[in-house]
């Protein structure tokens, strides 16, 4: 990467965190970056190319990392799902966090200043993937004989949104790693508990 390309990314991700991506003008990065319109596209012919070169790496790392987490539960015997779901969501969503306040800047990026980019459906994207894993492991209880009572599917999604909501508030607070490790270890207990009445059964 030259020196012009890490400037412009450098001065792009101060002014998308201070006035998000659509308040952000590719005519003011080029000047603040010291680089005229035209040489800024000839390295970016979109401002959302440059937003993509900010946060995609990020994103991906943790949407791989989340949807592989349930993806590893759905091919578990049913007897190790039942016995190991909490075990391995809280793995999932502790490597999830440190990758986050290792890119800390990248995620503010994307869950504070994305709107008008594909990046800002990123919770909704993993409320979905949370919503159906749930839908498969409920199906899959009752298959093997256990009685789990109805569950409403607004009630379900209301739970789910609550939990990432919640997640990805240590983010939007600037909370301290430390901090936060203890925030996410507790937000999980208490919706593990709730999740546990739900299904009138312990996991």
């Amino acid at each position: 990467m030259s020196e012009t390309e890490r400037k412009i990314l450098e001065t792009s991700k101060k002014e998308f965190l201070e006035r998000g991506f659509n308040g952000t003008s590719m005519r003011r990065i080029a000047a603040l970056a010291g680089v005229t319109t035209g040489a800024l596209y000839g390295y970016f012919d979109s401002k959302e190319k440059i937003f993509d070169s900010l946060v995609k790496d990020s994103y991906d790392a943790v949407m791989a990392a989340y949807k592989g987490a349930h993806e590893e539960f759905a091919a578990l015997p049913y007897d190790v799902q039942v016995s190991g779901m909490g075990d391995i969501t809280a793995r999932c969503v502790e490597w999830c966090l440190e990758y986050i306040y290792d890119h800390l800047d990248e995620f503010r990026l994307i869950l504070m200043c994305s709107e008008g980019t594909r990046y800002s459906d990123m919770v909704d994207e993993m409320m979905k993937v949370e919503e159906e894993s749930t839908e498969e492991f409920i199906a899959l209880m009752r298959k093997n004989g256990m009685e789990i009572p109805q569950i409403d599917p607004l009630l379900e999604h209301m739970v789910t949104s609550g939990y990432f909501t919640s997640f990805f508030e240590v983010v939007r607070h600037s909370v301290p790693r430390e901090d936060a490790r203890i925030y996410i270890q507790n937000l999980q207990a208490f919706y593990k508990a709730g999740w546990e009445r739900l299904f009138g059964m312990r996991l």
